[in-house]
């Protein structure tokens, strides 16, 4: 399954030691549809600056660089893509998706196919497929979960069954900084209350990729995302994975974050399932 005409929206607030990471994550966008369009919005004006950042991107993009004006606060950076998505959506109803991301997170043709067969999936339950994000300490393979530090019950988090091997879960940590949306989504996102800075629970920079994450939320869920759960692996579907690629959780001894292995982030052990009995109240405010 692919797309057929994708914009790309990236924040990139210009950090010269940052320009590997775009680098790397530019280099998979040709992949992720037929037609690939990419903004890059960025606070420097400075030609040479502006230069370095176009010499890491992969040469086959259609790729342009904007520059805000009047921004503010840096922090507002985040926020600007809505205008570039407003301007193409009105104006050329030939593209088909939109997705925001920053400037760090590495997005695969194998996650694009994945969250195009869930988003038929959950859309009669008015959900949405999700991401979540993942670290590798170094001289380790093994995935950790860059936001989720705390162990989740399965037989208490809401979810959709769509066989006896695979399901959908609602994680209560559904930050993924990023989205991807079709037409239809967008459209809800751009001319509803998602879309204002006020809005949600994150703070002003988390916001901007929060998307619809909790607008219309249907009764029960923590979030309106879920994230694909192989029931016979008893792991999530390592195509909703994304590459968090500095790696600057998983790395820093400092902090709880980077620290839970992505294959235990769903709990299926009797002790779990004995925690969900008691904790599910506790379970459903963990919208942190």
């Amino acid at each position: 399954m692919k797309i057929n005409k994708l914009v790309i929206a990236v924040t990139f607030y210009y950090v010269e030691d940052r320009l590997k990471y775009l680098s790397a994550i530019s280099k998979e966008f040709a992949s992720l549809a037929n037609e690939v369009e990419v903004f890059v919005l960025t606070n420097t004006d400075e030609n040479i600056l502006q230069d370095k950042i176009m010499a890491v991107l992969d040469t086959k993009l259609k790729a342009k660089i904007l520059v805000p004006q009047l921004l503010g606060h840096p922090y507002l950076l985040t926020w600007c893509h809505f205008s570039v998505f407003r301007e193409k959506f009105e104006q050329n109803e030939s593209i088909s998706h939109f997705m925001y991301l920053e400037d760090d997170l590495l997005i695969r043709s194998s996650n694009i196919a994945y969250w195009l067969k869930a988003r038929e999936d959950l859309r009669p339950y008015g959900l949405i497929p999700s991401f979540l994000r993942f670290e590798l300490k170094t001289g380790e393979t093994e995935p950790y979960s860059s936001d989720v530090i705390r162990k989740a019950p399965f037989n208490q988090l809401p979810k959709v069954k769509i066989s006896d091997n695979y399901y959908y879960i609602n994680l209560p940590k559904p930050y993924q900084g990023m989205y991807l949306m079709d037409r239809e989504l967008l459209k809800e996102h751009l001319f509803g209350p998602s879309s204002n800075p006020d809005f949600g629970i994150w703070n002003i920079r988390e916001k901007a990729a929060q998307g619809l994450t909790f607008s219309k939320v249907p009764k029960g869920y923590f979030s309106r995302n879920l994230i694909g759960y192989d029931n016979n692996k008893r792991q999530i579907d390592t195509n909703a994975l994304i590459h968090h690629t500095p790696n600057n959780y998983a790395d820093n001894p400092d902090t709880e974050f980077g620290n839970m292995p992505v294959n235990s982030v769903v709990d299926r052990s009797l002790t779990g399932y004995l925690r969900g009995l008691v904790s599910s109240k506790k379970l459903r405010k963990q919208r942190y």
